[in-house]
């Protein structure tokens, strides 16, 4: 199996089965709880992670505009953040679980996934090994806001990243990682997939 295959076989299953779920499932006002002083709501996650997707992949691994740049997204939204959330206070996760438009979240993902199969299905794979140089990553991280401004850490982290690794930790990592959050945070509120 070819490394495309791979991608889009775990890929899909993301969103056609889980993140799919949690959108037909979860009521509105069950999106926007936290139901624990000290979790995030499944609003913020669903943004968190399609924030992280976009900018991770479109900028470190492409080099291409992000989709949140292309659709007024963050105004139909009604978000007037760029960054991705990391180091944000339960205050302000609180503020945006309230504020968001969960329609347009919920385009705004379906355009990053149709993106991201965009980007998988013309990848050339001998960029892969690539790294992620410094003068670069503090342009995206800090010059173009994906960084909270808290969030000055993500700098050390993301060094030495190759684009193959921020294509599998941004792709599917990360959101595969959000996703037991979400199951967790959804039993609390009595959410049943079953």
């Amino acid at each position: 199996m070819e490394l495309t295959q791979l991608f889009l076989q775990r890929y899909n299953a993301l969103y056609d089965f889980w993140l799919a779920g949690i959108w037909e499932m979860v009521p509105d006002d069950l999106m926007r709880q936290r139901p624990h002083p000290r979790v995030n709501s499944i609003v913020w996650i669903m943004w968190h992670l399609t924030r992280v997707e976009d900018a991770g992949l479109n900028r470190f691994v492409v080099d291409s505009p992000q989709v949140l740049d292309e659709g007024s997204w963050m105004q139909k939204m009604n978000v007037p953040l760029r960054h991705n959330g990391s180091d944000m206070n339960f205050a302000e996760v609180d503020e945006l679980s309230q504020r968001v438009d969960l329609q347009a979240l919920h385009g705004y993902s379906k355009a990053v996934q149709i993106r991201t199969c965009e980007i998988i299905n013309q990848l050339r794979y001998e960029n892969l090994d690539d790294v992620m140089e410094a003068d670069r990553l503090c342009l995206i991280l800090f010059d173009e806001g994906l960084a909270h401004p808290k969030a000055a850490g993500l700098f050390d982290n993301y060094l030495g990243w190759t684009k193959g690794k921020c294509l599998m930790n941004f792709g599917l990592t990360h959101p595969y990682q959000h996703v037991g959050e979400i199951g967790v945070i959804a039993s609390l509120l009595g959410v049943n997939f079953d």
